[in-house]
C-alpha cells in the first residue's frame, strides 16, 4: 500500500527538501504561454525547448500514466558569490553542481518511496534536465507564486529556489496555490540589467543574462557586455531586489553553517577573473568538475571573463587581455579586443593583432575597439 500523504512529506524532508507540494503533472495554463514564448523567438537557441514541446505540454508522452507531480524545492540564499578581486556568480551556481546534488536527493527520495509500497518504476524526475516546466508544476502545486520575474516566489522562503520534481502514477490531494503575489512591486523590472523582463511574468532569455554568459554559444551581442558588469556566470539581480528576499531562511549563513552542497567551490573562492581568461583545456577538465560553471563551457567563461574585465576597466589586466589576442579561440579573441578597447583602445596589442588576424569577425572586434581611441 502506498504511504500515506504525511508520510510522503516526512520522507521528502528527510531527503533535504525545503518544501514539498503536490500538484497536478501537467502545465495546465502555462503551457499556453509557454508556446507563446516559443513562437516569439525569445527561447534564443535553446532548441532543445522547441524539440520537446509535445512532452512539456503532455508529460504522459514520456511518462505514461502519471497523475500527480511531487514539487520539491531547497533553499538556497547566502551571500554573493564573488571571485577575489571581483566577478560575481550567481549563487545557485557557487557550491555544488545542482545538478548532482539534488538529483542525489530526488533519487534518494524515490528509493525511500518504492521501500514504502510505490511500485517500482512508477515514478520519474529530477531537476532542470526532464521535460517538464518545473516553475509550473512548483506554482500549480503551491511551492510559491509566479512572480513578475517569471520566478518562483515562496512566501515563507523567498525566490532562492532550488526547484525538482517527481511525477507519480499516484492520486496525491493537490496542495493548491500559494498565497501572496507580487503585488504592485516592479523592483525587478526596473533593476534588470539588460531590460530582459519585457512585461510582468514575461522574459525574453536573448537579452538576460543568465541566457548570454551560459547558454548562448558564440559572441556576447556588443549591446549587452556593458550591462553585464560583473556577471561571469548567470545574474541574480532580478532576486536580490525582490522584498521576499529577506524571508531566506540560509541567507546569512556562511562556512560551515551552511549545507555542504551550498558552501562555495573552490574555483569560487581562489580563482580570478585572470585566471579564467587564461583556463586551459585540462584544467577546465579537472578543476571545474563538480561546479554548474562547467555548462557555460570553457570558451564561454573565457569570453564572459574577458567582458567583466573590460567592464572593471583595470589597466592591470591588459597583459593577459593582451595574450588572448592570440589565442586559438576567435570568440576569445574578439572579446579580449572589446575589452582592450574599453580599457585603453590606443593599445599596441590590437594594432598588432589586427595585422595578423584572418578571421573576418575578430577583425571587425579589433576595429571597433581601435575606433574607441580618443582623437589625437
Amino acid at each position: 500500500m502506498p504511504p500515506s500523504a504525511a508520510t510522503l512529506r516526512d520522507l521528502a524532508h528527510d531527503c533535504g527538501f525545503d518544501l514539498v507540494r503536490f500538484g497536478p503533472a501537467d502545465p495546465g495554463e502555462h503551457g499556453a504561454h509557454f508556446l507563446r514564448w516559443l513562437e516569439l523567438g525569445r527561447h534564443g537557441g535553446m532548441q532543445y525547448l522547441e524539440h520537446n514541446r509535445e512532452r512539456v505540454l503532455e508529460p504522459t508522452r514520456w511518462r505514461p500514466g502519471v497523475r500527480s507531480a511531487i514539487a520539491l524545492a531547497v533553499d538556497y540564499g547566502g551571500p554573493p558569490g564573488e571571485l577575489p578581486g571581483g566577478g560575481r556568480v550567481a549563487r545557485y551556481a557557487t557550491g555544488r553542481d545542482y545538478h548532482r546534488w539534488l538529483r542525489e536527493r530526488v533519487y534518494r527520495l524515490r528509493t525511500r518511496l518504492e521501500a514504502e509500497g510505490v511500485p517500482h518504476g512508477s515514478m520519474n524526475g529530477g531537476t532542470d534536465a526532464v521535460p517538464v516546466l518545473e516553475r509550473a508544476l512548483a506554482a500549480r502545486a503551491g511551492i510559491g507564486f509566479l512572480a513578475k520575474s517569471a520566478m518562483v516566489i515562496a512566501p515563507e522562503h523567498g525566490p532562492y529556489l532550488q526547484l525538482a520534481e517527481l511525477l507519480t502514477g499516484l492520486d496525491l490531494p493537490p496542495d493548491g496555490p500559494a498565497r501572496g503575489s507580487c503585488g504592485s512591486c516592479t523592483a525587478c523590472l526596473d533593476a534588470c540589467p539588460t531590460g530582459a523582463i519585457v512585461a510582468p511574468f514575461e522574459v525574453d532569455a536573448r537579452r538576460c543574462l543568465s541566457y548570454t554568459t551560459i547558454e548562448l554559444r558564440g559572441p556576447i551581442p556588443a549591446e549587452l557586455r556593458q550591462p553585464q558588469g560583473e556577471w561571469l556566470f548567470g545574474c541574480d539581480v532580478c532576486l536580490e531586489v525582490c522584498p521576499f528576499t529577506r524571508h531566506s531562511q540560509r541567507r546569512t549563513l556562511v562556512g560551515a553553517a551552511r549545507p555542504k552542497e551550498l558552501q562555495p567551490h573552490r574555483i569560487v573562492t581562489t580563482w580570478t577573473l585572470v585566471d579564467v581568461l587564461a583556463l586551459d583545456e585540462a584544467r577546465y577538465q579537472t578543476e571545474f568538475t563538480g561546479t554548474a560553471m562547467r555548462r557555460a563551457t570553457r570558451s564561454g567563461l573565457r569570453r564572459n571573463a574577458a567582458v567583466v574585465l573590460g567592464n572593471r576597466g583595470d589597466p592591470g589586466a591588459l597583459p593577459a587581455l593582451a595574450n588572448a589576442l592570440a589565442d586559438p579561440d576567435p570568440v576569445v579573441r574578439g572579446h579580449a579586443a572589446w575589452a582592450i578597447g574599453r580599457i585603453d583602445p590606443r593599445a599596441n596589442a590590437l594594432q598588432a593583432a589586427r595585422a595578423r588576424e584572418d578571421d573576418a569577425t575578430v577583425r571587425a572586434e579589433i576595429d571597433a575597439a581601435l575606433a574607441g581611441a580618443p582623437a589625437p
